[in-house]
């Protein structure tokens, strides 16, 4: 580790090498899932880079390895721990949209008829009938990027009429 302060690249590969087996069983003994040990490695070694100043010879480098390993380790249990008190199970996803007849829907149907007819089909493509640009573009005869720019131009369009 001292010779990888000192900008040896060698050295830095070598450590790697020697240190990544025993930080991906260390990292498996403590997560649930073998892509996140993958992940979490990663995660290890951007965190060594990040902290190689940190190091202070002579002392064992395995202690100080994996005290930055623990905490990466904390840092993704307690990011999976925040997202799993926000997220919301639910047994039966929620039904689809009624559609109606009321205001909205007719002063969207008003502002969409007011639109020149190349902003409106490139809308309708892309978010009505859900199509890729790629599609879309092929469907209205059109590059990709024409009917992105089409489409650039009926939100902005949209906005200012609504």
């Amino acid at each position: 580790m001292a010779a990888t302060q000192r900008g040896d690249a060698a050295a830095y590969v070598a450590l790697l090498n020697d240190v990544g087996p025993l930080v991906l069983s260390f990292l498996r003994r403590r997560v649930r899932s073998p892509e996140d040990a993958e992940d979490l490695y990663q995660d290890v070694f951007f965190a060594l880079h990040r902290a190689r100043h940190t190091y202070e010879p002579p002392r064992p480098v395995e202690p100080w390895l994996f005290t930055i390993a623990r905490h990466v380790v904390a840092d993704h249990l307690e990011r999976r721990q925040l997202r799993a008190a926000r997220e919301v199970v639910v047994e039966d996803p929620p039904a689809p949209a009624v559609e109606g007849d009321g205001f909205a829907r007719r002063q969207l149907e008003q502002v969409l008829g007011g639109m020149p007819p190349s902003q409106r089909e490139a809308l309708e493509l892309l978010k009505v009938d859900g199509l890729s640009v790629e599609r879309a573009a092929a469907r209205a005869r059109t590059t990709p990027a024409a009917l992105k720019v089409r489409a650039h131009r009926a939100y902005r369009t949209l906005r200012h009429l609504l």
